[in-house]
């Protein structure tokens, strides 16, 4: 049986990317550095998922009674920067 692409298992999880302004990132390279050892960071990545996380649980706690939003697949979501 033929099992999708997005399915299948990986040795790594998905590269994801966006956006940020450069203060922002030297800001957050910043935290990340200064408080690994405080904190139990090992890595830029761990720091950005656990943070990204916790802001999914609260959307989904407060917009839909604490569990996931259905799946939504990368070229489903609007692309680029948001216009101003």
């Amino acid at each position: 049986m033929l099992q999708h692409p997005e399915s299948a298992p990986r040795k790594h999880p998905n590269k994801v990317s966006f956006y940020q302004e450069p203060e922002d990132t030297a800001r957050l390279r910043g935290a990340v550095l200064h408080t690994m050892v405080a904190e139990g960071h090992r890595s830029l990545s761990q720091f950005i998922i656990r943070a990204v996380m916790k802001e999914v649980q609260r959307v989904e706690d407060k917009y839909n009674d604490g569990k996931p939003f259905p799946a939504v697949a990368a070229n489903e979501m609007p692309q680029g920067r948001p216009q101003r």
